[in-house]
Order: C-alpha cells, then structure tokens, then sequence
C-alpha cells in the first residue's frame, strides 16, 4: 500500500487502495455472514444420509416415486431417527422421533419457516403458513377468535349442504365405480367457497365448480427445487412458469379485493337497515365467512390492512383444498376396504340419527366418535402434508446432538407416523389406535398430521367438522365396496399428498333403514 506523510499529518490512498480496502472488507463481511451457514456444514457433516449428487445434493428425492415408501419403510432403519440431506446447497436435518420433533415444534424459539416456503408466496399467497414468525404471531392472534367452537357452529349448515351436493353427483353418476377425487375436490372448494369467502352453493357463481380461480394453480416448488438455478426468484420470473404463477396470484388477488369491496358494503348496508333490538338474533343464526370476520378485524385492527385479508385468503383457500379433498377420499376408500369399521361407523350414525334424514348439527359431528377415529387412523397412514420444516432460531440440543442455529429442520409425519415401536403393525388401518385408552398412552408428538406446538395447523377444528359432515353424508346414502384391481393406494410426494391412478370405490345406495343390514356379528 503506497501512503505519503504529509504536513497535515493525514493519507493519502490511491484508487486501487480503496478498492483494496473495499475488498478486504467485504472478505470479511463474506465469512461473518457466513459464518452460521458453515458451522451448519460442519455439523451435518458428521451424520449419515441418502447419497448425494453433486450441486443437486439430495434434491432429486421430491421427484422420486418411491419417496413415500423409503421414508416410511427402510429411512429410519439405514439413517437413524435423526439425519442429514441436502436441498441443493442448503444442508438440513431430517427427524423422526416424536420426543426430538417436540423439542423443535413445541419451542417459540423455533417459529420460522425455510427457504422452501418463499416459494410457495405466489401461490398461496403470505398467509399463515409461509409469513415469518413476527407477522404470523400477529395474524394468529387475530384470527385464532374464528376457529373457537361458537363461530364453527355457524359453519355446520354450509358443511352439510355441500355434502348433501356431493351425495347427489355420486349418485347421479353413470357409474357404480367411482373415482372419488374430482367429486370430493369438488365438494371441499364448495364448502371453502361458502365458508371462507361467503359465496353460497346457490350462487350462479357456483354453477360450475371447475370455474373457481382457486382451482387453476400448481404448486411448482419441487420443480424449482430440482432446479436449483429456478431458486433465484429474478430467474424463475423469467421462465413461463414464473410469469403463469405470478398472472394467477394476480388474478387471485384482484378477486378478493373485489369481494373485500362487495362485502363491506353489504356489511354496511347490513347494519344501517337492521334495529339494535333484531341485530342479535340475526347474527346468531345467518350464515358468516372468514372473509366477514376479517373485514371486521381490519375495521378494529388497522395493521390488519386488505392486503392481509387477500393473503389470508388465498391461504385459506387454497391450502384447504388438497389437504382436506385427499383426507376425505382416502378415508371413504378405506372404509370400502374394511367392512367392518365401515360397519361400526354406520351402526354410530344409526344411534345419532335413527331413520331421520335431518342435517347433522355441530353436537351430532362431535358424537361422530368411530368416525373420527377411522378419519384419524387415514390421516396417520396418509398425512395430507407428509413433510414440514422449521428454521432454528437457537442453538438446540436434540439428543447427543447440538444442531446449530439456523439450520433448516425437517420433520415427516408420513415416517414418523409409521414408526413400529410407537404405532404396531404400522401398515395396517386399525382405527382402535386413537381410543381414548391408547391415545392417552402415546407420545403426544407421535401423530402430527396437523403439525404440532404453537405453529400447528389453526384450522384443524373446522377440518375435522368438515370431514365428518362429507363421510358421514355419504355412510348414510351409500354401502361402499372395493373396486377388484384398483384396491391399492398409490402416494406421491407434491408438497401436499397425492394418489396416483385416483382412488376408486363402488357405490351401492343403502336401505331407507341401515339398522337392519349390518347384523350383531359384523359390528
């Protein structure tokens, strides 16, 4: 470096010298920022895992086929309950034990979510799931009041409609043998459609389910993700993917801020034509939305602004669709394979119901108890998310092990689920699991189809209503029976889960009295 000292004692750089400085500098801004990502490295260096391939790492795995069953039957027995993979250049830790999965997912400390989950933005929008811990504890806070048992109740009569309308496609259909997907996916984004943006069955808007906006979307992030050059997002708008994802989240968005509009005004409206005295006994039997409840929020809570009720929204609508539409058919599937507890369940609804055609009210889908242990066993062996992640946000002990702050942590109930020494013969639909006596004894972190600990699902409530409500309708309309050559279930890792070659099931329409068909023997 080349400096003169001259009479006002001061230096004298160069121009290459301040480019020198300028590049010593950001050395080592480089290795301070650096600096978690490598002692992550060091870390997940001293454990096993898949092989890898070279920039890709283990990446490839989102595409493989047969991702489902390695997780499930052979990952813990070559890796151990804790590993490492890595999504590219991002190394990460795979868990399967509950009691290290509690540590992580019952922590505050752990609230933040991976990289994985940006690029998820653009199609589910920055709701609940994919917003950074800070925002998600504001929204959870303020939206928590429209999951409480009071507000569901409200919800009942939408939940029985739309499997009302489901029970009559199935049986308007040519066939006996019927592909369930489309007729439940179908019926589930009827029922988000009245319940989250207030748009009724009878709407003209509803004539056609397939017409939905909210139907259009693909997840794109496990093709990104095999990728890796599609993670830079400048890149990734370029492609054609990008600029159809972004034109959709567009399209989204412009529609709810549409319906924001009409629903203030009918809220405005709502209240300048009705008298205090009434006002109560209207809001306590008319039909509500989550949009609704929003609006109201908004009103009370400025930061609350309508861009975060779009956010919701789509969050909402979209996130409910798959996870909802695949638990539903996979349970109906599985009852059609196992006689005998779609028996019991037939039995239950008989002493709920008698020979009453009436709707279920919300005390009749909580008396649902055999059912909801059949749809809780479904959801073990069939999780609808099979794998989340979190970001630690300390340095946390999970066994022998400290993993370092910052490390991106993944947990599978789809393996978890399926591990021998918490559930036996873990293959096997036995729906007796999820008693009250063997559920007691279980680890609580053992089953996590909805995640778990402060960022678990806030929707878990009105699923299960939800779910109740469409199995139930069809129990009481339909004996289900297996399909001969299409009795296996096929999973396929999308982010959420799905079933290759559809899930098939006959349909035969059960007596006016379903008392009399199912005899002592076979309950």
């Amino acid at each position: 470096m080349k400096y003169v000292w001259d009479t006002r004692s001061s230096w004298e750089f160069s121009q290459g010298d301040v480019w020198a400085i300028a590049a010593v500098f950001a050395i080592f801004y480089a290795i301070y920022s650096l600096n978690d990502y490598f002692r992550i490295v060091r870390f997940v260096l001293t454990l096993g895992g898949p092989p890898t391939i070279p920039l890709i790492g283990n990446a490839y795995i989102v595409a493989d086929e047969t991702l489902m069953h390695q997780m499930s039957h052979t990952a813990y027995n070559q890796y151990g309950p804790i590993f490492r993979i890595w999504m590219t250049a991002f190394p990460a830790v795979v868990l399967f034990e509950p009691a290290d999965i509690q540590v992580v997912l019952s922590s505050s400390k752990h609230l933040k979510k991976t990289f994985i989950y940006r690029m998820l933005h653009n199609f589910i929008g920055d709701g609940l799931i994919t917003s950074e811990s800070d925002r998600w504890k504001t929204h959870r806070k303020l939206l928590q009041p429209a999951f409480h048992l009071q507000i569901l109740e409200r919800f009942t009569n939408s939940f029985a409609e739309c499997a009302d309308h489901l029970v009559n496609q199935i049986d308007n259909s040519v066939k006996e043998n019927v592909n369930l997907t489309k007729f439940v996916n179908d019926s589930v984004i009827n029922i988000l459609n009245e319940t989250v943006l207030g748009v009724t069955l009878a709407s003209k808007k509803l004539k056609k389910e397939d017409e939905s906006p909210f139907r259009k979307g693909q997840v794109i992030a496990p093709y990104r993700i095999v990728h890796p050059w599609l993670l830079v997002n400048w890149i990734y708008d370029k492609t054609a993917y990008g600029q159809q994802e972004n034109a959709h989240q567009a399209e989204l968005f412009d529609i709810c801020r549409k319906m924001i509009g009409e629903k203030r005004e009918a809220m405005r409206k709502r209240r300048s034509t009705i008298l205090d005295e009434d006002r109560g006994d209207d809001d306590a039997t008319r039909k509500t939305s989550l949009l609704e409840f929003m609006v109201e929020v908004s009103e009370k809570n400025p930061t609350f602004d309508e861009n975060d009720i779009i956010n919701e929204c789509c969050t909402f609508m979209l996130a409910g669709q798959d996870s909802v539409g695949s638990a539903v058919a996979i349970t109906i599937f599985l009852l059609a394979a196992n006689p005998e507890w779609q028996n019991k369940c037939v039995r239950e609804l008989t002493e709920i119901f008698g020979d009453d055609p009436r709707s279920p009210n919300i005390k009749d889908l909580k008396d649902m108890r055999c059912l909801e242990m059949c749809i809780k066993e479904s959801l073990r062996l069939y999780p609808s998310v099979p794998a989340f992640a979190r970001k630690l946000g300390e340095d946390t002990r999970v066994g022998k092990h400290v993993i370092p702050a910052g490390c991106d942590v993944f947990v599978s109930p789809y393996a978890t689920h399926r591990l021998p020494h918490h559930f036996p013969d873990p293959h096997t639909f036995n729906p007796a699991r999820f008693d009250p006596q063997s559920s007691e004894k279980r680890h609580p972190y053992a089953y996590i189809p909805f995640s778990a600990g402060p960022r678990n699902c806030i929707g878990y409530k009105f699923a299960m209503l939800e779910m109740k409500a469409m199995i139930s309708a069809i129990l009481r309309k339909f004996q289900l029976h297996p399909v001969p050559g299409k009795e296996e279930i096929r999973p396929k890792f999308r982010l959420t889960l799905r079933i290759q070659g559809g899930l098939w099931v006959n349909f035969k329409t059960r007596p006016v009295s379903v008392t009399s068909e199912i005899s002592n023997d076979a309950i």
